[in-house]
């Protein structure tokens, strides 16, 4: 058993993000928890790294910038970690197209994992849908 743990962690390790540098790291993190702008180059790099939140706040300034598909892509990525704010952001991007359906699939993942504004987010969507716009 101890032969198949150590290729799992071996493949796994390879498919992993590669590590960032701390100043990126750290740049990455104050955009993502306090909102603080940084350059897409940087977002772009720390995403392609494959760090959850450089995908989020890179796929943010995407969709800011009207790049749809690509900021879903990467906020797909994100949200397929389990990051809870690129699941209520991708679920923002989709219910901005229309795309209630979309939208509506990702407030509940992240609303099922506790996210009070997924939870809110899914009470104003159904009152859209049912018309009475609260």
């Amino acid at each position: 058993m101890g032969g198949l743990w150590a290729r799992w962690r071996r493949r796994r390790g390879r498919r992993g993000a590669r590590a960032l540098d701390p100043g990126l790291r750290a740049r990455v993190r104050a955009a993502y928890d306090e909102g603080r702008p940084i350059p897409e180059s940087l977002a772009r790099k720390a995403a392609e790294a494959g760090d959850p939140r450089g995908m989020t706040v890179y796929g943010i300034g995407l969709g800011e910038r009207g790049a749809y598909a690509e900021a879903v892509h990467w906020l797909g990525k994100a949200a397929a970690t389990g990051d809870l704010s690129a699941m209520v952001v991708l679920g923002t991007v989709h219910l901005d197209h229309g795309e209630l359906r979309e939208a509506e699939r990702h407030f509940r993942r992240a609303a099922d994992r506790g996210h009070a504004g997924a939870r809110l987010a899914l009470r104003q969507l159904r009152a859209r849908r049912n018309g009475s716009g609260h």
